[in-house]
């Protein structure tokens, strides 16, 4: 698929999981769709704003997000706002996610030496559970595939995805300190994505601005930003 294709299955795969039509995300103007599942959400694939929100808080989102542009919406003063009017309900924000498509598949990457690398997949995914420190490549439930490097029978790095948004697989990376720098990451996230492909999913990777060694992982392995969001969570859970 070329860039555009993609862009439209990712918008495609969200619209699943929101119940709605893929085309609000393409339309000039702001979208707000009711929710008693989600509180807040908002997503911009940078035309316009699609925001996801509770009938609590419907109106006041409306009434002060219309006609904002949704780069605006998400700047310093407005996100201030949407946090304050959020925590009256015991809610807050999590982190930006700035969403990355696989979009250049023929990116050129070298193979680090003195390693050794595993490739699992859904029947063997859960031996990796053992591993506690890889929270960015696991999230220990819906784990689908992951690629492991090893340094003498150690595992050093790992890059996972999990399916929680259907048929996007999002990746994650973690490398032990001491095996950094050493270009592990790139070629874990790209042999992942490439795998990823081979499964007929597409693969995305999610970061956010202020990360700039992952943010470089993304760009130099092929990745390209298409989206970003912001979602509310329960302050207990922060």
């Amino acid at each position: 698929m070329n860039k555009s294709s993609k862009i439209n299955f990712a918008q495609e795969q969200l619209a699943i999981l929101w119940n709605c039509s893929p085309n609000l995300f393409k339309q000039n103007d702001n979208v707000f769709i009711q929710s008693n599942d989600t509180f807040f959400n908002v997503i911009t694939f940078g035309k316009n704003a699609v925001i996801k929100v509770d009938p609590l808080i419907y109106e006041w989102c409306v009434e002060n997000f219309s006609t904002t542009p949704a780069h605006f919406i998400i700047n310093r003063e407005n996100l201030f706002a949407i946090e304050a009017k959020l925590r009256e309900f015991g809610k807050m924000l999590g982190g930006e996610q700035v969403r990355y498509l696989y979009l250049h598949n023929d990116k050129l990457i070298n193979k680090p030496c003195d390693y050794e690398y595993k490739l699992f997949y859904k029947d063997n995914i859960r031996d990796l559970y053992i591993n506690k420190v890889f929270n960015n490549a696991l999230n220990y439930k819906n784990d689908v595939i992951a690629f492991g490097a090893y340094k003498e029978n150690q595992l050093v790095a790992l890059a996972g995805a999990d399916e929680t948004m259907g048929k996007l697989w999002q990746i994650g990376i973690d490398t032990l300190p001491e095996h950094r720098n050493k270009g592990l990451a790139a070629y874990l996230v790209k042999t992942l994505a490439d795998e990823i492909e081979k499964c007929d999913m597409m693969p995305f990777y999610t970061t956010w601005s202020p990360n700039i060694a992952s943010t470089t992982v993304a760009l130099n392995t092929g990745f390209f930003p298409i989206w970003v969001s912001y979602v509310a969570q329960d302050i207990s859970e922060a």
